[in-house]
């Protein structure tokens, strides 16, 4: 995979900064992900969205081994930026 361009490494940072603040701020429970981050969707394809959000709750109930792989599940919050 090639790395992002100067613009996009820096958006992506930001967005990674105010979504951090925003879960830690409101206390949600809610584990945090970055751009590098892919998830195996139910129809086999990998997501890997710029931002995204998945529940404590939904993430706990993986196993070990799918933690450390492409997760089995959609983020409860995705945030892909067009362009």
């Amino acid at each position: 995979m090639t790395p992002t361009g100067s613009e996009t490494g820096a958006r992506n940072s930001a967005l990674a900064v105010v979504l951090g603040l925003a879960v830690r701020v409101s206390g949600l429970p809610f584990k945090q992900f970055d751009s590098s981050t892919g998830f195996r969707l139910p129809d086999g394809s990998v997501l890997s969205p710029d931002a995204s959000l998945i529940r404590l709750q939904r993430w706990n109930a993986l196993t070990r081994g799918e933690q450390r792989s492409f997760a089995p599940l959609c983020p409860d919050l995705a945030e892909v930026w067009a362009g």
